[in-house]
């Protein structure tokens, strides 16, 4: 077969394929990238204007992208398969025109999955949760082949033998796979710098290796009662991470064999409801998690049917809201951020987009969801961290007063916390940055450079020091002038040590986001230009949106079984009328017959 890509000029609007090519661009490895299929010619220029080395073989390539743009999946998988036989690295499969109105994106997945490859650690920087259903017109997926040796010893028919009791979702289509893996890419945003992750009840182990993808932790524990899922980890995802991971047999009731503070982070994913004293895990990570711990952790939002229990012979609770902040708070924790998430094609809310809606963790979920998903943190951590005396400051810059900001930070830099006084002088750098005043944040740049030395060396929090020392010696090396922007470009390559900083994990967005797929090719182009309290206000009235829409999907649910009632009554009326009306001409037939043997 031809490798050669062959050029389309009507599969793509110009807006599209800029989105296509900003996502690949945050996804391809460094390398070549070989370019199959039928490539849009903006796709095609978009990708040559990025720098990168285009080949139309894969002999050499780091990766590749392959896009097809007509037929549907049925009719492509003998020419997926030919396009993806010599490349060795990840692959971007991407659908447009009309390949991605005829066949489902989970038709697609289980077309390459088949071949012996999984979904890539990574895929969610090309497809984004919220919009799988959204966005019409451009499908991307990105995917990378199993291990050889792994494959060979769980190949996908094995492991379909086994889904009932485990799943490796990066070998599973549809939406549930999609709600599995999207956790573990959220809570990557919270894993901080040098951070040491345990991922308990890991199972396949497939979102330790997403996590350990998608941070800069230092390290990964996974643990999980089965031998099997133990084995199958350790045989597919921990030789190919990139940070040193391992995968342990152990109870996630009993930690006994991690030491007190041994790590930062914890991940426990559909976990506490299938144990029978979920209680006990929770106490064990309050035990295990250093001073300024924290916990992702997802359940089920109330999966009751009419008898009150769950179905599901594997859970062993129902949760609500209530119960699930109760449980945390008395193991000594707080929440810290929650959400709700939804997938669809479930056992509840069968119908609803796929969607993950923040909620406010002190007020609770205004609508329903399927599941209900938390950060929580050790109660009082906070507290004793840099965060406490930054506050006041934070609350300055938030309404706009830099210059008061900026007089309370003078009087910090003199500090004996080490930490702090990096701290403040990072504040005050990103400060000048905004303001354009280059050479004063240099300055502050070198105070935190050399304060975050000082704290690494007194054994101070390692992952804070560790990440104010690379924010600011990123900062000391860039020769590029202070230009509008340059807040957005920080917390765009510092999300996490900015929004410590700033007391906020909101990123503002990007000038190239994703809503010129869905405005057309006109809109979303111009620059986009929004100050803090805009976007504050945006943010709040998506969130009224989304609540409403989780409100109306609930409704429509409702409506659903009403209207499925209201036409088996009606189908109970005709069929009644029906016979009546012949039980009326059959008494009329014999009426008359009756009348005329009486003539």
């Amino acid at each position: 077969m031809d490798m050669t890509p062959s050029l389309s000029n009507t599969a793509l609007t110009p807006a599209a394929a800029r989105v296509a090519v900003e996502r690949l661009r945050s996804w391809l490895p460094a390398g070549a990238v070989a370019l199959r299929g039928d490539v849009p010619s903006a796709l095609l220029q978009g990708l040559r204007q990025t720098g990168m080395t285009l080949q139309d073989g894969g002999h050499g390539a780091a990766s590749g992208v392959i896009v097809l743009e007509q037929g549907d999946v049925g009719h492509a998988s003998e020419r997926i398969s030919a396009l993806l036989s010599d490349i060795a690295g990840p692959v971007c499969l991407v659908i447009v025109g009309d390949a991605a109105s005829t066949s489902s994106r989970a038709a697609w997945e289980a077309a390459i999955i088949k071949a012996e490859w999984r979904k890539h650690p990574l895929n969610e920087r090309v497809a984004p949760y919220g919009e799988l259903d959204r966005v019409t017109g451009l499908l991307m997926i990105a995917f990378e082949r199993v291990p050889a040796a792994a494959s060979a010893v769980y190949p996908l028919k094995a492991l379909e033998e086994e889904r009932d009791l485990h799943t490796d979702m990066t070998r599973e289509p549809g939406r549930r796979s999609d709600a599995h893996m999207t956790r573990y890419a959220q809570a990557a945003q919270f894993i901080r710098p040098g951070d040491r992750v345990v991922d308990v009840a890991c199972g396949l182990g497939y979102g330790s290796y997403q996590l350990a993808h998608n941070s800069h932790a230092a390290s990964f524990i996974g643990l999980d009662a089965s031998e099997y899922a133990v084995d199958y980890a350790n045989a597919n995802f921990a030789p190919v991470s990139p940070v040193p991971t391992t995968f342990v047999v152990g109870d996630a009731q009993d930690l006994t064999e991690m030491a007190d503070g041994s790590a930062d982070f914890a991940v426990s994913v559909e976990t506490l409801e299938h144990l029978p004293e979920p209680d006990r895990l929770l106490s064990e990570l309050h035990r295990v998690l250093s001073a300024r711990g924290r916990v992702y952790a997802s359940v089920p939002n109330d999966w009751s049917d009419e008898t009150g229990e769950d179905p599901n012979p594997f859970h062993f609770h129902v949760y609500d809201w209530p119960r699930l902040v109760a449980q945390f708070e008395r193991n000594g924790f707080e929440i810290e951020k929650a959400w709700l998430q939804d997938a669809g094609g479930g056992q509840k809310r069968h119908l609803v987009a796929r969607s993950m809606l923040e909620i406010d963790p002190l007020q609770g979920p205004v609508c329903d969801g399927e599941w209900l998903l938390v950060l929580a943190r050790k109660a009082g951590a906070f507290s004793e961290g840099v965060s406490c005396p930054l506050q006041e400051i934070q609350v300055l810059i938030a309404e706009g007063r830099r210059g008061d900001a900026l007089d309370r930070l003078d009087a910090m830099h003199g500090g004996e916390d080490a930490l702090l006084r990096g701290a403040s002088h990072a504040l005050s750098a990103i400060l000048n940055v905004v303001d354009g005043n280059d050479e004063q944040a240099r300055v502050h740049w070198q105070h935190v450079r050399t304060a975050a030395r000082e704290a690494l060396a007194s054994g101070a929090d390692d992952a804070r020091a560790a990440g104010l020392l690379h924010l600011a010696s990123e900062r000391m090396t860039d020769d590029t002038p202070a230009s509008p922007g340059a807040l957005q470009r920080l917390l765009e390559s510092h999300p996490l040590v900015m929004a410590e900083l700033l007391g906020t994990s909101t990123v503002l967005p990007s000038d190239e986001d994703d809503r010129a797929i869905t405005s057309g090719p006109g809109d979303g182009a111009e620059q986009i230009n929004l100050g803090s309290r805009e976007v504050r206000q945006l943010m709040d009235a998506k969130q009224w949106l989304d609540g409403k829409y989780h409100e109306h999907m609930q409704r429509i649910n409702e409506l659903e079984k009403y209207t499925a009632e209201l036409e088996a009554a009606r189908q109970w009326l005709d069929t009644q009328y029906h016979a009546l009306s012949a039980e009326v001409r059959r008494l009329s037939t014999d009426a008359a017959s009756h009348a005329g043997g009486n003539g």
